[in-house]
């Protein structure tokens, strides 16, 4: 694997990573809900299944992917769930002004593990990633070169680009929150976090 080609990796993966999306503003929408935190395990969530995708492309599975129907259902049904759950959230808060009691306890292990899990089926289910690891980057990179020290250095610059990106979206949003305790501006950000998660839970529904 040349340099050009990891160069080439590294600048389609941070394209990928910026550009904004279903994932980012789920991840958003987590951070005003819950807090920096769990919008960070859901973008671990996110990351886990973003190296599913590329080791999916890396081991030559791709052509299995269109087998595997009733899973990428299964995965999108959770996606979808998620983010319709997180749409009424948005939606009754605005309605009542008040916060809907959470499903699970803040800061608990299940809250943390139903949190993670949403993050890895929104890649599982969104189209964006699914072309970004199975087609557009075995165009530009050797699959057939990938060795096991080259599959690691990759999964490692795929976290590096990762972690500042979605910090960076995360880091925005949480600064936003503080000033969000206005209860106008509030009731409009939930009303456009509402609107903006049943969108991309439709999108995801009808995707194919």
């Amino acid at each position: 694997m040349s340099l050009e080609n990891l160069l080439l990796f590294a600048g389609a993966l941070l394209i990928l990573f910026v550009t904004p999306g279903p994932g980012i503003a789920a991840m958003i929408a987590r951070t005003l809900d819950a807090g920096p935190w769990h919008a960070a395990v859901y973008g671990v969530g996110i990351l886990t299944g973003d190296i599913f995708w590329f080791t999916l492309a890396v081991t030559g599975l791709a052509a299995i992917a269109d087998q595997l129907g009733a899973f990428w259902m299964a995965a999108k049904i959770v996606g979808v769930a998620y983010l319709s759950w997180m749409a009424f959230r948005a939606f009754w808060s605005a309605w009542t002004g008040a916060r809907p009691k959470p499903v699970f306890r803040s800061g608990s292990k299940t809250s943390w593990a139903a949190t993670y899990i949403a993050g890895v089926a929104m890649p599982l289910s969104n189209p964006k990633p699914i072309a970004f690891y199975l087609t557009l980057v075995p165009a530009f990179v050797p699959l057939e070169a990938i060795n096991l020290p080259t599959y690691l250095l990759m999964v490692a610059m795929m976290a590096a680009l990762a972690v500042p990106t979605a910090g960076a979206y995360i880091g925005g949003a949480h600064k936003a929150r503080i000033w969000m305790t206005r209860p106008s501006v509030r009731r409009g950000a939930d009303i456009l976090t509402g609107c903006v998660m049943t969108a991309i839970a439709i999108v995801l529904l009808v995707a194919r």
